[in-house]
């Protein structure tokens, strides 16, 4: 160990600084071993923070529909684009799932406005219905920048729209387009149509048909006779 030098005269500290150099001494050690050769280099990483707690839902319509207008824990919603409301009747013959509103829909305040809004009405007419006679809801309560849901986010509104689908109690529900297929059946619209599926819903088991989305057959109308089959099965009646 070295001396100590507080008590010596600057001249005598550097001549005995000097001594130790000559004698080939350049550093100062500790008088503790320490283990130099098994000392990490790598940079301390801090650890991954916990994840946040999954938010239980609630357990009733109006509160879920609340949340789901209000709550920044929904995968894909941004507080700062507008939500759009569910529509229609609790306990109805028929619930609509569609994967996210429309472009305009936010602006106009309802799902489902515009060209496409005007096809379904069309459709619900046809099969006896219209917007007070179903009840319509998003896996996602407002529109994505793209357009689309990932895997992710998907994953959470599945299991948001499954207790969706069990607190309005619906007689079947229509699944329209393939990422709303994909979240509820696992498989995608064009698979999954032409026959009645069954979807598990918080304990209860409610009947589904699967079918393409308005917007594709407005896209491509040559569809839209694969899509009559689906609504006669929707209704009581045979798949093409």
């Amino acid at each position: 160990m070295l001396a100590d030098t507080s008590a010596l005269s600057p001249r005598a500290a550097a001549s005995l600084l000097r001594w130790w150099e000559d004698a080939g001494v350049d550093l100062v050690v500790e008088d503790e071993p320490q283990p130099w050769t098994n000392r990490s280099t790598r940079p301390a990483v801090a650890a991954d923070p916990a994840p946040a707690p999954v938010e239980s839902l609630p357990d009733t319509l109006p509160g879920l529909v609340d949340w789901l207008m209000t709550s920044d824990r929904i995968p894909a919603a941004d507080l700062r684009a507008r939500r759009v409301a569910p529509f229609g009747t609790p306990g109805a013959a028929i619930m609509l799932i569609t994967d996210m509103p429309e472009m305009g829909d936010a602006e106009a305040g309802c799902l489902f406005s515009g060209e496409t809004g005007a096809l379904l009405d069309r459709m619900l007419a046809a099969i006896g219905h219209d917007r007070s006679t179903v009840y319509c809801a998003p896996l996602c309560p407002s529109r994505t920048a793209t357009g689309r849901l990932d895997d992710e986010a998907l994953s959470r509104l599945t299991e948001i729209v499954r207790r969706h689908i069990a607190l309005v109690k619906p007689g079947r529900v229509w699944i329209m387009g393939q990422t709303a297929s994909r979240a509820l059946l696992g498989m995608d619209d064009i698979a999954a149509r032409g026959s009645i599926r069954e979807i598990n819903c918080n304990g209860a088991t409610i009947e589904a048909v699967a079918s393409l989305h308005p917007r594709l057959l407005l896209q491509n109308p040559k569809r839209k006779a694969l899509v009559w089959a689906d609504m006669q099965l929707l209704v009581g009646g045979q798949a093409a």
